[in-house]
């Protein structure tokens, strides 16, 4: 009785000889994101940054009493941010997944 291993050994072995013959690995990648998830995630990326750049900049204006031009400086720079931001993520995405040379074209809808 001394020979036998513990259930849990046993129980995780068969869960490994299990996944082997079904050919499932260890997959480290990460499911495709969906259109309306990456959509979500470029607005939120946009809308943070400006949200922080007005309030950055509502606050420069509350101290340094320098109303509008702080707020107005703020926004300015958030939206920069948010657009950088947003590039930074689509390049990510392009990046992850490439289109490939066998992907039809978006036709054209004028008639020559």
């Amino acid at each position: 009785m001394a020979d036998e291993k513990p259930p849990e050994d046993a129980l995780s072995d068969l869960r490994r000889r299990v996944s082997a013959a079904r050919g499932e690995g260890a997959s480290n990648t990460p499911p495709p994101q969906s259109p309306a998830s990456l959509a979500l995630r470029y607005g939120g990326e946009f809308g943070a940054a400006v949200i922080v750049g007005a309030l950055l900049g509502y606050g420069v204006d509350y101290f340094a009493h320098t109303s509008p031009w702080g707020l107005i400086i703020g926004v300015v720079l958030g939206f920069v941010a948010g657009v950088v931001n947003v590039v930074r993520v689509a390049q990510s995405y392009s990046r992850s997944n490439p289109v490939g040379p066998d992907t039809p074209s978006i036709s054209d809808d004028e008639e020559d």
